[in-house]
């Protein structure tokens, strides 16, 4: 049976020792919202107005969690904490409808490319959570990690392109552009977008 819910840090902002969990350890994410909708998770919000889930820096946190309350929204929740190491622990399997990565670290030097958040086994993680027809959407503006992501999500077994394989798509699933990407583009630089769903 999952234990009540008896704190959340703000209207939006959870707590993970304090969230509802099953025998199994998962989180009850149906009680946390009171709601059976689809679970959508972003990871790494910056300071975006896209939807928003996971993210680890507080600066960016506290705009972003006054952004949500000036909106007036009440199906968002915001977790910090390092999401590859905890996602699998508290989501259980088949359950998310879709991820969204938008602009993560590039990690640009070549000896801290192993932190980047798009390789094989963190896309294995997410493709686990996901559930029948689930996507993951990923968008940044560096080529080099770009065609890592390419080449990680093309590797990965059930999930198919939803451009031509192999291909960057033309354009995002979701039309809404993050501050970075607003950036970036004003500055001339290509955006790569890359959008895969689970094969049924």
């Amino acid at each position: 049976m999952p234990r009540k819910l008896k704190h959340i840090t703000t209207e939006h902002e959870l707590d993970l020792e304090e969230l509802p969990r099953l025998e199994s350890g998962i989180v009850h994410w149906d009680e946390v919202f009171q709601s059976s909708d689809p679970l959508r998770i972003e990871i790494g919000v910056g300071n975006s107005k896209f939807l928003i889930e996971f993210e680890y820096c507080k600066r960016r946190v506290l705009k972003f969690l006054k952004k949500v309350r000036q909106a007036e929204l009440d199906t968002i929740r915001m977790l910090q904490v390092e999401a590859t190491q905890v996602l699998g622990e508290i989501i259980g399997p088949g359950s998310v409808d879709h991820f969204y990565v938008n602009h993560p670290d590039p990690w640009p030097k070549r000896r801290h490319a192993k932190h980047r958040l798009i390789r094989t086994e963190n896309v294995r993680v997410f493709h686990r959570l996901l559930g029948p027809g689930g996507g993951i959407s990923a968008r940044t503006d560096s080529p080099a990690y770009a065609q890592q992501m390419l080449e990680v999500f093309e590797s990965e077994p059930g999930l198919e392109s939803l451009s031509s394989p192999g291909h960057f798509a033309n354009r995002p699933l979701e039309p809404y552009r993050t501050p970075f990407e607003e950036k970036f583009r004003a500055q001339g630089k290509r955006i790569y977008y890359l959008e895969y769903r689970t094969s049924t």
